[in-house]
């Protein structure tokens, strides 16, 4: 009778072990299944995108690696637009001329008027806007303002501007307008240092909230958070480096531009001509006697 005994005893002993065993093997095929489940899971292998701007752009980069975040979101996000469509019509400053913007604007086929020292004003923005090469353009873009002084007037006329593009839009076709915000560096040294452009460029995005055919194109904004871009410009710090340049370019024409079939034109604008002044002496003499 001793042996079956002893097997008894034997297999309660296994009986009472196996769901000892059971539960451990359990415990481990839950461990591995919340484990990741390769090398690419890890959360430190995976690279965080980068939003800084490209610190040596070559002439191969994509325009969208130029650009830096803006510090503060604007005001208004609605009025900001951009890119131009292709063959929009460019009317602004020496900064539109610079050489790394006019010519590649020009290569993708934006056709470019500009003058050195031009501020925005009626005359400038009536003669440029009503010339055929304008009306025929599926679009404009304005680089405007950088030379106003910035001062109460200035913000004062911005209004009266806009109002006058939306009445110089061809009949029919009623272009977009993408007004580029003028900027000038905190180490501007010029004739309106005294004023910065910040009530411009607010009253811009006020009046573009009123007009939906006119979009902001916020360089001011990059620009504000790349200071050393004017670094080089020792006389002002007004005109940007090359890498300013680069990023307006790309603010304009958007990401993977295409090179046009032939160049657009670039046509430094004269100045607009004064009227006359007749000295007092030569003023004609009317006779309103009663005859």
């Amino acid at each position: 009778m001793r042996p079956p005994l002893l097997f008894l005893v034997a297999a309660l002993a296994l009986s009472a072990c196996a769901p000892a065993v059971q539960g451990a093997q359990g415990v481990q095929s839950s461990a591995t299944s919340t484990s990741p489940a390769g090398p690419s899971a890890s959360p430190s292998s995976v690279a965080e995108p980068s939003l800084s701007p490209t610190p040596n752009p070559s002439a191969s980069a994509s325009p969208s690696t130029l650009l830096s975040p803006s510090p503060t979101p604007p005001a208004n996000a609605a009025v900001l637009g951009g890119p131009a469509p292709v063959g929009s019509f460019v009317l602004g400053d020496s900064v539109i001329l610079s050489p790394r913007v006019a010519p590649v604007l020009s290569a993708y086929g934006y056709p470019v008027v500009g003058l050195v020292g031009q501020s925005a004003s009626e005359t400038y923005l009536r003669t440029h806007l009503s010339s055929p090469e304008a009306q025929a353009a599926p679009a404009w873009v304005i680089e405007l303002g950088t030379n106003n002084s910035g001062d109460a007037t200035t913000v004062a006329k911005v209004a009266e501007w806009v109002d006058l593009i939306d009445s110089l839009r061809t009949p029919g076709a009623k272009q977009k307008v993408f007004w580029v915000t003028p900027h000038r560096a905190a180490a501007y040294r010029g004739g309106s240092s005294e004023y910065t452009l910040e009530a411009v460029n607010l009253e811009l995005a006020r009046v573009a909230g009123e007009h939906r055919w006119l979009r902001l194109i916020d360089f001011d904004a990059i620009a504000a958070a790349n200071p050393t871009w004017f670094d080089e410009d020792n006389a002002m710090h007004l005109h940007p480096d090359e890498q300013g340049q680069a990023a307006l370019v790309a603010l304009i024409v958007g990401e993977d531009p295409v090179a046009a079939s032939e160049p657009a034109p670039i046509i430094t604008a004269m100045p607009t001509a004064q009227p006359e002044v007749v000295e007092p002496s030569e003023l004609p003499v009317f006779d309103n006697s009663v005859q």
